[in-house]
């Protein structure tokens, strides 16, 4: 196991579903030591969610939670009995970062808010991901994927080719589970910072995550337009400003084509041949091409439509024209570009077998992403974390598990 970026950091995971573990999971990719803390018996919530191999459900076998906790460590620890309170700060006495996702009331009773846990390691980076942060009188709320998607109004501008009428059509959440892996990606973010800012100052923080916020921070160029318009124009199909950018089929599948300005355009007329329709008054320059785009578009794609994706895209290339496949999911998972870049790894689990994981957008030249383990069992790890490193004995893990500490 060689040296990677993030190796020195000692992490605790006191959280579940999705945007707490991708978070750790980030950080346990780049080598970051996780310990995922999970209740005895049922563990965290994402075991029971699929895809499962079979469609048959078992805790140790759901594509979500092996995915998000790839590399880390497994403990189970019920932190609400006192015996498993004083061993969860145990834990947090030689952590770096605690990520947790829980109701700050919940938090706050069981003796783990920040302002408790600094005093057990004043160098603690606390991050925690919920709903709608600490404060305010949503704070204790829970959510999901689709509540924060639609709390941020990310949904409200989705389609974003527009919608007749935009106060009685409804909005569409994202594919996925995007709310919750935007909370994640900013939540290791921010992480980080708090973590650089320890090396001036010698003391942690409480990083105070809130999904909705996350979220609002990704629409940003449409509030903004919102503020100087008072109009959802990417919302409402009367204010779209439609253009030759836009999504053709194939015989084979779809492209995306992006034709912007007037160079751009006459270089794709050029490549479909000069049709006639393309020299008319009705297309003579951008703002009449916007006017008439439904014609248009309609035109464009009777060409494509005789053609394949493989020959629209070298036809535009070669034009100097952007254009690109739209590749289905079994595309990407075949693509010969991501095979040569390594992209996808095979991880072999106990109970869940080989599987095929996405792995790293990104590669490192002295310090790589690497996979050390697959994600652990339902307490795994226990002896080695409870006897291997806060010096536990095996009598005490018996004891501890008779009365349903662990």
């Amino acid at each position: 196991m060689s040296m990677q970026a993030l190796s020195s950091l000692k992490i605790v995971e006191w959280a579940e579903g999705v945007p707490g573990p991708y978070c750790g999971k980030l950080l346990a990719d780049l080598g970051a030591e996780v310990t995922k803390v999970e209740m005895p018996g049922c563990g965290d919530r994402a075991r029971k969610r699929g895809p499962f191999p079979d469609d048959i459900p078992h805790p140790e076998r759901s594509g979500t939670f092996l995915y998000l906790n790839t590399n880390k460590l497994g403990v189970t620890l019920d932190v609400r009995s006192r015996t498993g309170a004083e061993v969860f700060k145990r834990l947090i006495e030689g952590a770096d970062i605690l990520i947790e996702n829980h109701p700050p009331s919940d938090v706050a009773r069981l003796g783990f808010s920040y302002e408790n846990l600094k005093k057990v390691n004043p160098a603690l980076v606390m991050t925690s991901i919920t709903a709608f942060g600490q404060t305010g009188p949503y704070c204790d709320y829970s959510t999901c994927n689709l509540v924060s998607f639609h709390a941020s109004g990310m949904a409200y501008i989705n389609p974003s080719d527009g919608v007749d009428d935009i106060e009685q059509e409804p909005p569409l959440m994202g594919p996925a589970n995007q709310g919750d892996l935007v909370a994640g990606l900013t939540g290791a973010l921010t992480t980080m910072s708090a973590v650089f800012a320890r090396r001036m100052t010698g003391l942690g923080q409480h990083v105070d995550l809130s999904q909705q916020e996350a979220l609002v921070s990704m629409t940003r160029h449409q509030l903004g337009n919102y503020t100087v318009e008072q109009f959802p124009w990417l919302r409402a199909k009367e204010a779209r400003r439609p253009g030759v950018s836009e999504v053709y089929r194939c015989s084979n599948g779809l492209v995306y084509l992006i034709c912007n300005d007037e160079r751009m355009w006459e270089r794709w007329v050029e490549a479909m041949g000069n049709p006639e329709w393309a020299m008319t008054e009705l297309f003579a320059d951008r703002a009449l091409r916007r006017e008439n785009w439904d014609a248009g578009k309609a035109m464009v794609e009777e060409w494509t439509m005789e053609r394949t994706v493989e020959e629209v895209v070298r036809l535009a290339e070669a034009s100097r024209v952007p254009c690109k496949a739209i590749n289905t999911v079994r595309e990407s998972v075949h693509s010969e570009l991501l095979a040569d870049r390594g992209h996808f790894v095979d991880i072999h689990h106990g109970e869940a077998g080989n599987i095929t994981y996405p792995g790293a957008p990104y590669k490192l030249s002295r310090t790589p992403w690497q996979v050390n383990r697959p994600a652990p069992l339902l307490g795994e790890h226990n002896e080695e974390v409870y006897c291997g490193r806060l010096g536990f004995t095996r009598q005490d893990l018996t004891v501890m598990r008779a009365q349903g500490v662990i």
